[in-house]
């Protein structure tokens, strides 16, 4: 029987979306931890489990220099610091992203270059070109892939990650280290759930938005949607491939 995918959410408005499309399509088993669901602590997975095939660990509101804020984060950084240790395949997406910087001696902070929304373009590192990931995605999809931001905070490396690209805005875009694969964009969004954070974030924090044309963004988004599924697909096809199968 295949070992299940664990997938981390952090947030009820930080849905695993297209991953679980992906997985269902492609007949993977997997497992959603809702962390910050009170209901789930105290049983979380043991740190040295072994019971997982691969950890999705997604993006949400939280900083991961809130650990005192929201405790869980402390467990997850020590359960994928473990999990680092053992080889376990690992994709970080935006927060989950943070969190692994976190783990290896970086550190998750505030960005310097404010809010970050939308299509962004990229630039490959020379570590990116010759990703089997990134290098694909990006020939295929004429070095422009629709892949969506939403964030602000950010994080330092230390000097033994790979960074893989940047934006243009001069934040990390993607970095591998050992078995864990790190995106700052969200692969897993779709429009639907990308209006929904900039409703939410309009609503509860409209100062965010003040330097962006938000407008314009989502018009651009909703109008690129057909083409940036082509582009969340490609990447979790190209991703898979690369993990080894059990």
């Amino acid at each position: 029987m295949l070992k299940k995918v664990l997938i981390i959410q952090h947030s009820i408005g930080v849905r695993p979306a297209h991953v679980i499309l992906f997985f269902i399509e492609n007949n993977i088993p997997y497992e959603i931890l809702p962390i910050f669901d009170p209901d789930y602590q105290g049983h979380f997975p043991d740190n040295n489990t072994t019971d997982y095939s691969v950890i999705v660990s997604l993006g949400g509101p939280q900083g991961t220099y809130e650990d005192d804020k929201y405790p869980y984060l402390k467990w997850e950084k020590s359960f994928l610091t473990t999990q680092l240790s053992l080889n376990t395949p690992i994709l970080g997406i935006c927060l989950g992203a943070q969190l692994i910087a976190d783990c290896i001696g970086g550190h998750g902070d505030l960005g310097k270059y404010g809010y970050e929304v939308g299509y962004v373009q990229y630039e490959l590192t020379s570590e990116g070109r010759n990703d089997p990931i990134l290098s694909k995605v990006f020939d295929e999809q004429r070095n422009k892939p629709l892949l969506i931001m939403h964030h602000q905070d950010s994080f330092d490396l230390p000097s033994n990650a790979s960074i893989l690209a940047y934006t243009t805005n001069k934040y990390t875009a993607a970095f591998r280290i050992g078995s864990a694969y790190c995106v700052q964009f969200h692969p897993e969004a779709s429009f639907k759930e990308f209006n929904e954070w900039v409703q939410r974030t309009r609503q509860n924090r409209p100062e965010a938005y003040k330097n962006l044309d938000i407008d314009e963004i989502l018009h651009q988004a909703q109008e690129f949607e057909i083409e940036a599924y082509k582009s969340r697909q490609l990447f979790f096809e190209t991703w898979w491939d690369t993990i080894p199968k059990q």
